[in-house]
């Protein structure tokens, strides 16, 4: 019987992560079909490998897969969660109850993979029984965390959409607060596309100028700094840039607008180039925070 259970589980499974694909990859189609790459590229986060991974539904993703999906098509995150939830079901317990689903994040380890389309909400998913130990694992796992966090997270801030932090509830900032950032206190803010908005239509070998508009919303001046482009340099079937571009010197509290001159490929298509924020030497001053990118759309 424990085999018949373990292979009906097994199948249910497999069901699970290729309808949750099958969505990735409607997901993935709706904003243009983007190679693994260029979403990778625009996550910053995550490998191609893994978001071609769990587009082909191998095995149902982790949640920060599926959020680095999402957000490589500008998706809406929360309606995602809600999706990615409803695919895998309600988990069962030891005593027969529903399991708090947010306990299954808490007692995994962030993975890069890439996941499929969360299933349309109000979509059935299948169950997936966890192993008696593994309950007991997550409810130390979680109480152990939630001893630490108690101590560190006191004062931390929270971060937006665009992954800068916002401003912490205390009236003194947190050591912690900006500890993803190459220097301590520093901080960065999406303010605006100032020229050329996501989906421009631009025509073949068309040249045009890209502004950003960027805020300093920390503690540390800005000074020589550059965006430099994270995919490679496009050949004849991309958009042509500069390797990277000066940022103004700014200091905290003050907005820099940035400027990069671009041409058009000389081939209809989509084009999409992302940038991040490093020193003379190429390190990132913010390694973990998600990179501001141009979309423009190229005609004949």
């Amino acid at each position: 019987m424990k085999d018949q259970r373990a292979a009906a589980q097994s199948i249910q499974d497999g069901r699970a992560a290729e309808g949750f694909a099958e969505q990735l990859r409607t997901l993935r189609r709706a904003v243009g079909d983007p190679s693994f790459r260029k979403m990778a590229a625009r996550s910053g986060r995550i490998s191609h490998t893994t978001l071609h991974e769990a587009a082909a539904g191998t095995r149902f993703p982790s949640w920060e897969t599926t959020r680095e999906f999402v957000r490589a098509c500008e998706a809406d995150e929360a309606q995602w969660r809600r999706r990615w939830e409803a695919a895998q079901g309600p988990v069962t317990d030891q005593a027969g109850g529903q399991a708090d689903p947010a306990s299954d994040d808490a007692a995994s380890v962030p993975e890069e993979q890439v996941e499929d389309p969360p299933a349309e909400d109000g979509v059935a998913g299948t169950r997936r029984r966890r192993l008696p130990w593994l309950n007991a694992a997550a409810v130390v796992l979680v109480v152990a965390v939630a001893a630490v966090l108690g101590v560190t997270v006191r004062g931390h801030s929270a971060a937006d959409d665009s992954g800068t932090p916002s401003a912490a509830p205390s009236s003194a900032a947190s050591p912690s607060a900006f500890s993803d950032s190459l220097i301590p206190g520093d901080a960065s803010k999406f303010v605006a596309d100032v020229t050329i908005p996501d989906g421009t239509q631009v025509k073949v070998n068309a040249q045009f100028d890209k502004v950003w508009a960027l805020a300093n919303v920390g503690k540390v001046d800005w000074h020589n700094r550059f965006l430099v482009r994270m995919d490679p340099a496009a050949d004849g079937a991309g958009c042509r840039t500069p390797d990277r571009v000066p940022i103004g010197d700014t200091p905290p509290g003050e907005q820099v607008m940035i400027r990069v001159r671009v041409t058009a490929p000389s081939r209809p298509g989509k084009c999409w180039v992302s940038w991040k924020m490093v020193d003379e030497t190429g390190r990132e001053y913010f390694p973990t925070r998600r990179p501001v990118y141009f979309m423009v759309t190229v005609t004949a």
